[in-house]
């Protein structure tokens, strides 16, 4: 295909504001949008930090009520879903805030599919099963990683069957997403690292894979040359620019990978975070390497315009190569051992993960045919 050949469509339909500072402005977005008493939906690291009681704030400032739940999981669940909805019917709440990373902000988009249409989340998995509007929603971002605040997107995890519920609809979108920096900066380090790796997961596949277009391409490149620049120094030097660029990039890569997907990287690390505790950007980082390698014979031109916005070398390999050093010089684990989990647990889920990958919406888009023979060894070359 040429480069304008076809139809090309690009729906934003959040309104977003970036600005260190913005997240005080809540109270004001949720008094446009009508809302009375807003439930606030974070988890317990966030609330720890401050963020939380500082949200409360703003909203009460404006005359508005607001009810938190702050037990959000890692890997959300149904059962924090299921909870937070009780906080909801408790208090009367007319609109959601989603406070933190992407678990506090898909959990807060679970609990407005809940409340607006009854039932389970459960009950709603899929592409487009959502029939009814979601209460009012409004994002902050905590951490620089998931661009969940910009997506139409949410996962759940189901603890009894080891499975992450994929939810994908535009009723998802957030209204509002106040996107500041200044909320990040309290995250640490290692955090910064592991939703960074998220971050460039998703403009690099968003990149390479089959649904890529110009209007998507600008945005990934852009957000490859901010996190190339500015992933080290904000993990390791805390500085507020560093920070600044990060959580725009976010929010950038969240933009593109909207509107088409990801790739193998995505689709391999999401069964490994439904059955061991490994963080969903650790995990991300754990594959992108092998991931991009098994790529590369089929997108090699667009590796190597990912390694050249990385600083390293205008090759493909350049391009492997400029992520696993940007990803090792953060912290971030290469192999799957280093974690110490269950090995022998691990080599046994292979074919049940291998059947769930395969499952994945970006498994057909994933710019080199996947087979299921290519995930087994995908998945027992990253236990190093």
């Amino acid at each position: 295909m040429t480069l304008w050949e076809g139809t090309h469509a690009f729906d934003c339909p959040t309104r977003v504001f970036f600005g260190r500072g913005v997240a005080l402005e809540l109270g004001a977005r949720l008094a446009e949008l009508g809302v009375g008493r807003a439930l606030i939906v974070s988890d317990a690291g966030v609330a720890a930090a401050g963020i939380v009681e500082r949200i409360v704030t703003s909203v009460n400032d404006r005359g508005l009520d607001a009810a938190v739940y702050a037990q959000t999981q890692p890997n959300p669940t149904i059962e924090n879903v299921e909870a937070a909805l009780a906080v909801w019917r408790e208090h009367g709440c007319d609109g959601i805030v989603g406070v933190g990373g992407g678990s506090s902000m898909d959990a807060a988009k679970a609990v407005g599919v809940v409340a607006a249409n009854g039932g389970s989340i459960a009950d709603y998995t899929g592409r487009e099963r959502v029939p009814r509007d979601l209460p009012s929603l409004v994002c902050l971002p905590t951490t620089c990683g998931t661009g969940s605040e910009v997506t139409f997107n949410a996962v759940i995890t189901d603890a009894a069957r080891h499975a992450k519920l994929p939810f994908v609809s535009r009723r998802l979108a957030p209204r509002v997403a106040l996107v500041d920096p200044a909320l990040v900066e309290r995250a640490p380090g290692a955090v910064i690292a592991a939703t960074g790796a998220d971050a460039l997961a998703h403009a690099i596949e968003s990149y390479i894979n089959l649904a890529h277009d110009p209007l998507i391409d600008a945005l990934c490149i852009a957000a490859i040359r901010l996190i190339g620049a500015n992933l080290r120094r904000a993990v390791d030097e805390r500085s507020p620019d560093s920070i600044d660029a990060m959580t725009l990039a976010a929010t950038m890569a969240g933009l593109a990978f909207n509107q088409n997907a990801n790739a193998v990287v995505h689709a391999a690390s999401t069964p490994v975070t439904a059955r061991f505790d490994i963080a969903h950007g650790v995990a991300n980082a754990l594959f992108m390497p092998e991931g991009l390698r098994f790529c590369a014979p089929s997108c090699p031109d667009r590796l190597a315009e990912i390694g050249a916005a990385l600083g390293g070398e205008a090759t493909a390999d350049g391009g492997i190569d400029a992520v696993r050093v940007l990803l090792a010089d953060c912290g971030l684990p290469a192999s799957l051992r280093s974690l110490d989990i269950d090995v022998e647990r691990y080599q046994a889920n292979i074919p049940a993960m291998v059947e769930d990958a395969m499952k994945s919406r970006s498994i057909p888009l994933n710019p080199r045919p996947v087979t299921p023979g290519d995930l087994d060894r995908l998945y027992r070359a990253v236990l190093g």
